[in-house]
């Protein structure tokens, strides 16, 4: 694609393969205009008023005529001419192309400060809104300039005002407590319903207005159902306890039980504490219950909120100190749970914790964690395990790894190793002799783990 710049614009032409494409506002490359063309471009003329693009089509010289309008916006936009840019704008239908000017227009008269301007840019694009508060917005600088005969747009309320339409609050709030206008900022943010900016501004000022404001915010609240903020507003004022009816009331057990439990006169009112543990027990908030159970030292509901609440980290520590006794079943709970929630590897402690030898080994087959099943094997008194063997065994021989050193497994079972077991000899580290494994059968010298596939094992 060729491209070439209008001659005194910034209008861009250019030609892909079957069309003349035309940007009349270059800050807008997704606007673009364009005409099928069967030739190539080869000259740009502009005289008299008018602006053509010469193509050749075969044999013959054609002329496509641009929009002068449109190329004058652009050449007035960079002359700053704004008022003769709106002339032109004012001239066109609304299409894709003038809305994006209409906006272009209206972002720099608001850089320049020429309101006017840009009230009737936001009037054009159907912003009514931004058309209002600009309307008013002249009005005040209008009125400033005849008084003091000035630039009234450098008055601090239309600095202010400008600020707010550029959602720049607290460069407006700057604006208006540089004049100390502490009346018109708090008016401001109470239209902007941002109620704790106006507080705030209340509260560093001293006004005399504060507790009428709180009372208004908190009605505010009310009236628009946002009870978590309004019981938010009653905590800061220090009304604990309508704090937690209003928390309780927006389904906020949670962040009730922390509160209650964050202070000491709330947590010994027993009916409080029960309306909001039925509260959390509703909503399934076991762990939470459990806390503030456990907080009232009622240790036994504590502990069952922990179990329902799958917390068994608190509910051993709670154990361990107020029912010792269960701490190995709950051992056991908690690998039961994590084994459910595909965790093999972090299941084998508790599982070791609990005594519970064959679920451990399990779980350690299960998370491929070999040598530590092996090693916890080793510890077992009884043979029963031998199954176990098997499975480690054939994880090895499928991994080629035929070498298995004495000192990591004591006892393999004899049909694993190549010849029968009355031939082997056990050395164990550190002595000539034969020895008998202490938990098992004789252990041979098994670092031939001969094809195990060939062998029909059953343990």
């Amino acid at each position: 694609m060729t491209s070439k710049w209008v001659p005194g614009s910034d209008v861009v032409v250019a030609q892909n393969r079957g069309n003349l494409c035309v940007w009349y506002n270059i800050d807008s490359p997704e606007r673009v205009t364009m005409f099928p063309l069967r030739g190539d471009i080869v000259d740009l003329e502009r005289a008299n008023g008018k602006t053509e693009v010469v193509v050749t089509e075969g044999v013959n010289t054609v002329s496509y005529t641009l929009d002068e309008g449109l190329i004058e916006f652009g050449t007035a936009i960079d002359d700053e001419d704004y008022y003769r840019a709106t002339a032109f704008l004012e001239t066109l239908e609304m299409s894709a192309e003038t809305e994006a000017m209409w906006r272009t227009l209206s972002r720099l008269s608001l850089e320049a400060r020429q309101l006017h301007i840009a009230e009737r840019c936001f009037a054009a694009l159907g912003d009514v809104s931004k058309a209002r508060f600009l309307n008013e917005t002249n009005r005040i600088a209008d009125q400033v300039s005849k008084e003091y005969v000035g630039d009234g747009t450098e008055h601090y309320r239309v600095k202010a005002r400008l600020a707010m339409l550029d959602k720049s609050y607290k460069l407006a709030e700057m604006y208006f407590l540089e004049q100390n206008a502490v009346d018109e900022v708090m008016e401001m943010y109470q239209e902007l319903h941002m109620w704790d900016e106006c507080i705030a501004v209340a509260e560093t000022k001293g006004h005399p207005e504060l507790d009428n404001l709180r009372r208004s915010y908190y009605q505010w609240l009310m009236e628009t159902n946002q009870d978590e903020k309004a019981g938010e507003v009653k905590e800061s004022a220090g009304d604990l306890q309508g704090a937690i009816n209003l928390y309780l009331r927006a389904g906020l057990p949670a962040k009730a039980a922390r509160l209650a439990m964050s202070h000491d006169e709330l947590i010994s009112n027993a009916d409080l504490v029960n309306r909001i543990a039925s509260t959390l027990l509703k909503g399934e908030f076991y762990e939470m219950a459990g806390d503030l159970f456990e907080k009232i030292r009622n240790n036994q509901r504590a502990l069952d909120c922990y179990r329902k609440g799958n917390a068994f980290r608190k509910a051993v520590e709670l154990a361990r100190v107020a029912f010792p006794s269960d701490v190995v079943r709950l051992e056991e709970a908690w690998g039961d749970y994590l084994v459910q929630q595909k965790q093999m590897d972090a299941a084998i402690n508790h599982y070791i914790e609990a005594g519970c030898s064959s679920k451990a080994i399990e779980a350690a087959i299960g998370a491929r964690q070999w040598k530590k099943a092996i090693h916890i094997l080793e510890l077992q008194e009884d043979q029963s395990s031998g199954m176990y063997y098997l499975k480690i065994a054939q994880h090895y021989a499928s991994v080629q790894e035929y070498e298995v050193k004495p000192q990591t497994v004591s006892f393999v079972p004899p049909l694993l190793c190549h010849g029968r077991s009355k031939d082997f000899n056990c050395q164990t580290p550190g002595s000539n002799s034969p020895s008998k494994s202490p938990r098992g059968p004789p252990l041979g010298n098994c670092g031939s783990f001969q094809n195990i596939n060939d062998h029909s094992l059953h343990l």
